[in-house]
């Protein structure tokens, strides 16, 4: 996979590149830039999500009692520093910002969807933290896995809202978390396309069992 003509390694992001690019060439104003910085973001990942490859499996087990979760969510001010300034951490109350309260409830569903129907112990099966960034860069339209964390986009406002309304994006992207500590699928071709597949069906299964719903 490519983004303008430069190998990217691993584009976790829930927005592909193609479309990105597509906005970049058509698109105007706040959409054009948005996408354009989405696109030169994706190629400064690449080495980073590349060197993250390849972490040690993780172990199944059932704990007795139920492990603790262990949320934390940062605001990336609109900037490029991750993580950004922790603004709730688990069992801290609902804020102000929307954004920081959608993540936080997203990740729940993802855990507890991962926890209580597989026994897995947060994305790596060892109880690390879900760590998410809002508000990071101005206007970015993506969200994405990077290898250690997730981060959310606002969108440009025109053809995407903030990235943080949808749970799905957010199941979808955590399970990117679980593919690479798992089989550490190469991420072109066949194996790429499984990757996304996984991560689709995982996405659409959190949201499904957040709301109640069954597979009818």
């Amino acid at each position: 996979m490519t983004v303008r003509g430069t190998p990217t390694g691993c584009v976790l992001g829930i927005v592909p590149p193609h479309l990105l690019e597509a906005l970049a060439r058509n698109g105007t104003g706040d959409a054009r830039d948005s996408a354009e910085r989405a696109l030169e973001h994706s190629r400064r990942l690449a080495a980073q999500r590349r060197a993250t490859r390849g972490r040690p499996r993780g172990t199944y087990s059932m704990m007795a009692t139920t492990p603790p979760q262990d949320r934390e969510i940062y605001d990336a001010h609109n900037g490029n520093d991750l993580p950004g300034d922790l603004v709730r951490a688990e069992g801290a109350p609902a804020v102000a910002d929307a954004a920081v309260n959608e993540v936080y409830d997203g990740f729940g569903w993802t855990w507890l969807l991962y926890w209580e129907v597989f026994g897995r112990n947060s994305f790596d099966n060892d109880g690390s933290a879900l760590i998410g960034s809002v508000h990071y860069q101005r206007k970015l339209d993506n969200a994405a896995w990077d290898g250690t964390q997730m981060y959310f986009g606002d969108g440009d406002g025109e053809y995407f809202k903030r990235f943080t309304l949808a749970v799905d994006v957010i199941g979808h992207e955590l399970t990117h978390g679980v593919t690479s500590t798992e089989s550490n699928l190469t991420y072109q071709g066949q194996s790429g396309a499984l990757n996304e597949s996984l991560s689709d069906v995982f996405g659409s299964l959190v949201k499904q069992r957040g709301l109640g719903q069954d597979a009818a």
